[in-house]
C-alpha cells in the first residue's frame, strides 16, 4: 500500500478508510481525531438536501449550500440505517487502531429529524464514551420553524480506560470549545485547525490518525505539533488538496496554548 503523500511527519493514503485501516493493522496511533460525512443529504428539513434528487422536498434557505450535492465522490445521502451501520464499522476500526491508552475524538452534529432529536450517540457501536465536548460555532445554518437553529456540534471522546489528559491543567480547557468555523475553503465541510490542535495539545498525543482526512486539517495540526500523523481520504481531489497544503506548510511560531497546559 503506497502512500499518496509522505513527509517526515505525515503519511496520507488514498482509499477507503475501512480497507486502509485493515491494512495498517492495530495500535497505529494514540489519538484519532476525525469528522465523517454527516449524511446531510437525508433530512426532514433545515438541512442540505440535494433537491435535484428529492424534488418533492421544499427547498429551504440553505438548499444551495456547498454540501447540497455532497462531497467529491460521496453524495452524503445514504439510507440512515446503512449510514449508522457504516459509522459503527468505522469507529470499531478506529478503536482497533488505537494504542492501549488512546482515545477517539469524533466530531459530529445533533440534528432535529421529523420533529425529534437525532444525536451522534446513534453512531457509537458500544465503545466507552468518556465525555462529550461541545464545539460552539459562530452562528448556525439549519433554520427551520420546528426548532431553534443549532449553533454547536459535538466531539465525542471515546477513550480507553487508561487514557488521560496530559495534566490537571489541561482539564481547565473545559468541555465547551468556542471556535469559529472555517470559511473560504475549497472543501465543502472543513473544520477549524484549532479543534485537533486542542485535542493534541491537551492530551499530549504523540501520533494521530484521521480516517476522513478531507483537506488535511488534522494532519496539518499534527505536523505543526511535531507529531506523527496518518490520514486516509477516498477523494483524489481532496488528497491533492491536502498534499498541496502540507507541501506549503510553515510551522507556527508558538503552540496554541503557549505551553500553558
Amino acid at each position: 500500500m503506497d502512500p499518496y503523500y509522505q513527509d517526515d511527519h505525515v503519511t496520507l493514503y488514498h482509499g477507503d478508510c475501512l480497507e486502509v485501516m485493515a491494512d495498517l493493522g492495530p495500535a497505529v496511533a494514540d489519538l484519532v481525531f476525525t469528522s465523517p460525512p454527516y449524511n446531510l443529504g437525508v433530512t426532514s428539513g433545515g438541512g442540505f438536501a440535494d433537491y435535484r434528487k428529492y424534488p418533492d422536498m421544499k427547498a429551504g434557505k440553505w438548499s444551495g449550500g456547498a454540501l447540497a450535492h455532497g462531497y467529491e465522490d460521496h453524495d452524503d445521502a445514504m439510507p440512515m440505517a446503512e449510514y449508522e451501520a457504516w459509522q459503527h464499522s468505522v469507529l470499531l476500526a478506529c478503536w482497533d487502531a488505537l494504542t492501549d491508552d488512546g482515545a477517539i475524538f469524533y466530531n459530529h452534529k445533533p440534528r432535529v429529524q421529523s420533529g425529534e432529536l437525532w444525536t451522534p450517540l446513534r453512531l457509537n457501536p458500544g465503545l466507552p464514551l468518556r465525555q462529550i465536548v461541545v464545539w460552539a460555532r459562530a452562528g448556525g445554518m439549519n433554520f427551520a420553524p420546528t426548532h431553534y437553529v443549532p449553533t454547536h456540534e459535538w466531539i465525542m471522546v471515546l477513550a480507553r480506560p487508561t487514557w488521560r489528559l496530559k495534566s490537571k491543567g489541561a482539564s481547565g480547557l473545559g468541555d465547551v470549545w468556542q471556535v469559529p468555523q472555517v470559511s473560504g475553503s475549497a472543501h465543502p465541510a472543513p473544520f477549524p485547525e484549532a479543534l485537533p490542535e486542542r485535542a493534541i495539545e491537551s492530551s499530549g498525543a504523540t501520533s494521530v490518525l484521521d480516517p476522513f482526512a478531507g483537506s488535511g486539517t488534522t494532519l496539518l495540526a499534527a505536523k505543526n505539533a511535531g507529531i506523527r500523523a496518518i490520514g486516509i481520504e477516498r477523494s483524489e481531489r481532496y488528497c491533492e488538496m491536502t498534499a498541496e497544503r502540507l507541501g506549503a506548510f510553515i510551522p507556527a511560531p508558538d503552540s496554541l496554548f503557549g505551553g500553558a497546559l
